[in-house]
């Protein structure tokens, strides 16, 4: 899948960029963004996996919620100096993509239940 693969690629950046991250920010930041990190990929191969249409798109719907806390995550790293405005527009365009790929699959298979 083109949208897992981008958001895993994202996962990696994640755990790179956060490495430079404060000490301080173990517990804030830093965990709040891998785990957002994993949740998005997590959450695209459990709907993946999920055999009911219902439960595919309610686990890509998840996922963008999970993108949207990556932005704003990315935002106030950017805001606070832990990262570059390079690595801020990466995330934040990246997960864009992301979302944008799970609306075009959520589209997709809800059209397929109204038929």
């Amino acid at each position: 899948m083109p949208v897992w693969q981008k958001a895993f690629k994202l996962l990696l950046k994640v755990y790179e960029v956060t490495k430079g991250y404060p000490t301080e920010e173990k517990y804030g930041l830093i965990s709040d963004m891998r785990r957002a990190a994993n949740s998005v990929t997590n959450n695209i191969s459990e709907g993946f996996g999920r055999y009911e249409k219902l439960d595919k798109t309610r686990f890509y719907k998840i996922t963008r919620g999970s993108c949207y806390e990556l932005i704003n995550q990315s935002l106030a790293s950017q805001a606070l100096g832990f990262i570059t405005d390079k690595d801020k527009d990466e995330f934040t365009n990246g997960y864009r993509d992301v979302i944008n790929g799970l609306d075009s699959m959520i589209k997709s298979i809800e059209t397929t239940l109204r038929k």
